[in-house]
């Protein structure tokens, strides 16, 4: 009977531990958790809304100032509201029927053939305010400008909104130019970096969401003649002064650009009109050709005569804070790892 009892105490104690053990773990117990979401927005710009100049009133002179200057005619120069788009047709470069109509009147005088297309070009990926909307708007970050059989004293200009389709606001913070023949075949040059020349002019439109007016960007001539003041770089047509190809080699015009920052839709309307010039030197002088009869110099006419030229402009973007750190600090530098 002894035995038996000493058994029966033993197997108490052992069944107490157990139970000890079992609420040891039954503490109350809480935690806090800390949860991080980010997302990256995209970045980009895109041309739309290319054409002939003098699409829209407000750009131009109200027809008293020219969109073509071609010697035809008494005037000798095409009205800058001739292709102007009634319809307000984005994606055409003029109005319809202009073009020919152009030709028409030009016909017997020269063959001159022009186009302004956007290259790989896909709708718009989001509506720029109440201008462009997604989908029915084509967009493209390439725009190709061609202009055959130019002669001297012939000029044209092209017009583009650039607009920001991405997320944060981007930064034109420099251009680059290069001019070479077509196909790369210098050979076929000539003296057309010389004789050919751009004149450039960048607006921003929208400036502050609630007005209308526009800002200066970007002035081609103004840019070059400030870091070199070397007449021989420009030449003029129809009151333009316009840049020698020749003239922009090596040029470092970022220093030129102001109010160079377009917001991101939808918060703004805000965008950037760009409008690019081609001409050609009518150098009645004769310095690269043989001038007027009254003039006549002995300079080649070949050189100029059936060749090519190829200008390529690119507009270099960043995002608005390029360039930009804090110099101040907050209470996170006594988490870094030479904190001591």
């Amino acid at each position: 009977m002894k035995r038996s009892r000493r058994n029966t105490l033993v197997g108490g104690i052992m069944a107490l531990g157990l139970v000890l053990a079992g609420t040891g773990y039954a503490y109350w117990t809480d935690s806090l958790n800390v949860t991080t979401k980010a997302t990256t927005g995209d970045f980009g710009v895109k041309f739309v809304d290319l054409g002939l100049y003098g699409q829209y009133a407000d750009e131009t002179m109200n027809g008293a100032g020219w969109s073509i200057v071609d010697g035809v005619g008494d005037l000798g120069y095409v009205g800058d509201q001739f292709f102007i788009r009634a319809d307000q047709d984005h994606n055409a470069i003029a109005r319809k029927g202009s073009v020919e109509q152009y030709k028409e009147r030009a016909k017997g005088y020269n063959n001159v053939d022009f186009n302004a297309e956007l290259k790989d070009k896909e709708q718009l990926s989001k509506s720029i305010g109440k201008s462009y909307g997604k989908i029915v708007t084509d967009a493209s970050g390439k725009i190709q400008i061609t202009v055959d059989n130019m002669y001297p004293g012939y000029a044209q200009v092209f017009r583009s909104d650039i607009v920001n389709v991405g997320d944060i606001a981007a930064k034109l913070s420099n251009i680059k130019f290069e001019a070479k023949g077509l196909d790369m075949k210098e050979k076929d040059l000539g003296n057309l970096k010389d004789m050919i020349g751009v004149a450039v002019y960048i607006q921003r439109e929208q400036y502050q969401p609630t007005k209308s007016g526009n800002e200066d960007v970007f002035k081609l001539a103004k840019a070059v003649a400030a870091n070199v003041p070397n007449d021989d770089r420009f030449f003029t047509v129809g009151g333009v002064d316009f840049v020698r190809l020749s003239g922009l080699e090596d040029q470092d015009i970022k220093a030129a650009l102001e109010n160079n920052v377009i917001k991101c839709a939808p918060s703004t309307d805000q965008r950037l009109d760009i409008f690019v010039g081609l001409a050609m030197d009518p150098d009645a002088e004769g310095r690269f050709t043989t001038g007027t009869a009254e003039k006549r110099t002995s300079n080649d006419d070949k050189l100029s005569q059936g060749k090519g030229v190829q200008l390529s402009m690119d507009l270099l973007w960043d995002q608005f804070n390029a360039g930009k750190d804090a110099g101040t600090t907050n209470i996170l530098t006594k988490q870094n790892k030479a904190a001591k």
